[in-house]
């Protein structure tokens, strides 16, 4: 019999070599390349892959500016200062994300709803 905690350790294992590998020198096609395998190798929807890749856009252009207890606003604000151009892009994808975000909880929030009237 398989061990259920195999898949897990065998994940934790893979992931732990990926990140072991050095990507100091790596150019952004690479990156690319990389990401596209992986985006290949996983079983996300094409739904959800645009959901991380717009959700780690926003996170990536406000990190540099969320830090030392500044605010979402304040971080904004930041970079919109720095970089108009890329804060119109996070101004411009945020409201799809948060949409398809409240979309899918609403849809378990029904779902577990259904559930509960059918279990009594």
């Amino acid at each position: 019999m398989t061990d259920p905690d195999y898949k897990d350790s065998t994940s934790k294992n893979t992931i732990q070599q990926f990140l072991d590998i050095d990507f100091t020198n790596v150019d952004s096609e690479t990156v690319a390349e990389l990401l596209s395998v992986i985006f290949d190798t996983v079983s996300l929807s094409r739904e959800d892959r645009v959901q991380l890749l717009g959700s780690a856009l926003v996170m990536e252009a406000l990190r540099p500016h969320w830090v030392d207890g500044n605010s979402p606003g304040t971080a904004h604000r930041l970079l919109r200062a720095s970089d108009p151009e890329l804060a119109a892009t996070v101004e411009s994808i945020a409201p799809m994300l948060l949409s398809r975000a409240e979309s899918r909880e609403n849809a378990r929030k029904a779902v577990k709803a259904v559930e509960e009237l059918l279990s009594r």
